[in-house]
């Protein structure tokens, strides 16, 4: 069958995987995650990796569609170039509540609270150790950056921020003073929701 716009829309989420991976793998995908939106925002390649009829080559594939599809859904929403409120920042990072692991970024920022840069920093169990201080600096240096924002997301969706996370931000504002950079705020990103440390006193 030709396939067109017409017959494409029609299709339903297994249809289109079958039309690029083999039938039998479209259907324990659908079968593991339940819809190609949670497929694309929530798997990781570790994860598609060990399904069989993946393997490491489209794993990494499927991830770099996931990251293209991310990127769409950023430009459609009109995303704030400016940081005025918390919810500016879960506005910008909206994207992380669907990751499958945890993830820190880095939001870069000018006199203005304008957006410089972003950056991950680190991915996978978020600790002081991993998380450390002399890159994200060095970068805010390099960019003539005013302040930062720390942003990281609770995969279980629960965004009490935990003794690692006040940790991470006290040092990392303490380091920023040093350099008069500033640490604005430390977002916690969880299902559909966030927690600004700073509102909580904690910054």
């Amino acid at each position: 069958m030709m396939l067109n716009q017409a017959n494409l829309s029609g299709m339903d989420d297994e249809e289109l995987l079958a039309a690029i991976l083999e039938k039998s793998v479209a259907r324990e995908l659908m079968a593991e995650y339940g819809s190609i939106q949670n497929m694309l925002l929530q798997s990781s390649e570790q994860e598609l990796e060990i399904i069989k009829g993946i393997g490491t080559s489209k794993a990494r594939k499927i991830q770099c569609i996931a990251e293209m599809v991310k990127r769409i859904y950023k430009i459609n929403n009109v995303l704030p170039s400016v940081i005025k409120t918390p919810g500016d920042v879960f506005k910008r990072m909206e994207d992380m509540q669907f990751l499958a692991v945890e993830q820190f970024r880095v939001i870069y920022l000018n006199t203005k609270n304008g957006i410089i840069a972003e950056e991950i920093i680190a991915q996978g169990t978020i600790n002081s150790t991993i998380v450390g201080g002399r890159e994200i600096f060095r970068k805010a240096v390099r960019l003539l950056a005013a302040s930062i924002l720390l942003v990281h997301n609770h995969p279980s969706g629960d965004t009490l921020p935990s003794q690692e996370d006040i940790a991470i931000t006290r040092r990392l504002a303490e380091a920023g003073k040093l350099l008069d950079i500033a640490v604005l705020d430390h977002i916690i990103i969880g299902q559909g929701n966030f927690e600004s440390l700073k509102e909580r006193g904690i910054l």
